[in-house]
């Protein structure tokens, strides 16, 4: 048996085309992505909620954009 490549269309099923099934899993695996601090470097960077982004490690804060952090 063929591996299949693991996706994030699991919520979507098969409702709403192709091209926005595409484009949320595009956003969904950028929102996703495992980041370093800009600040102590650590791998605890992540989305707190829409443009704040926060280090569980050394809880620094920063403003960027909604899916991805601008530094």
């Amino acid at each position: 048996m063929a591996r299949r490549k693991k996706s994030s269309l699991k919520g979507l099923g098969a409702r709403y085309g192709l091209k926005p099934r595409k484009k949320f899993t595009k956003i969904h695996h950028l929102l996703k992505k495992r980041r370093k601090c800009p600040e102590c470097g650590s791998i605890k960077f992540a989305r707190q909620t829409v443009g704040i982004w926060f280090c569980k490690k050394c809880e620094f804060k920063i403003a960027g954009l909604a899916y991805d952090v601008a530094v």
